[in-house]
């Protein structure tokens, strides 16, 4: 298993920040349908770091894009033609688009959900990095403060 460079350095800020403007490649096998797609992927590929995104992930993210797509479509539809329409019998019903929306979100989340796409508090890819960021406020915060500036006894002594 290669290892990841240690995100603390400069080269790696630097290749982090690079990383955020370029776009992650489509995985081998995978054709997103229109510019629009591109840009939906390009969105949602900026949830992680580019060296974070396994083949798998980008698999499924992919199906999360055209689900996406087709959310869009569909919502402009209903957002034109209204959340009620007439029959044939000419009585207000609910918009079929309704359900259509409401099953692809549903399924988009769950795709979501179990890529944990949206949960950096327990993913382990942000896990180091949260506790380091409250390491260094704790620090700062101790300085601001001056606790850092009094001599502690050593322990053990």
């Amino acid at each position: 298993m290669k290892s990841r460079d240690d995100k603390n350095t400069i080269a790696s800020s630097v290749d982090g920040f690079q990383g955020s403007i370029q776009s992650v490649a489509l995985p081998e096998g995978v054709q997103l349908r229109s510019d629009e797609e591109i840009i939906i992927w390009d969105q949602f590929t900026r949830a992680r770091a580019r060296e974070d995104w396994r083949d798998m992930d980008l698999i499924l993210l992919a199906k999360v894009v055209r689900m996406e797509a087709d959310i869009r479509k569909h919502q402009e539809t209903l957002d034109r033609s209204g959340v009620l329409i007439k029959n044939k019998r000419e009585t207000l019903i609910p918009n079929p688009l309704i359900s259509v929306i409401d099953t692809l979100e549903r399924r988009q989340l769950a795709v979501i959900r179990s890529m944990s796409l949206n949960q950096q508090h327990s993913d382990p890819r942000t896990l180091n990095a949260s506790g380091r960021a409250v390491n260094e406020n704790k620090q700062i915060m101790a300085f601001l403060s001056g606790e850092d500036l009094i001599a502690m006894p050593e322990r053990g002594n």
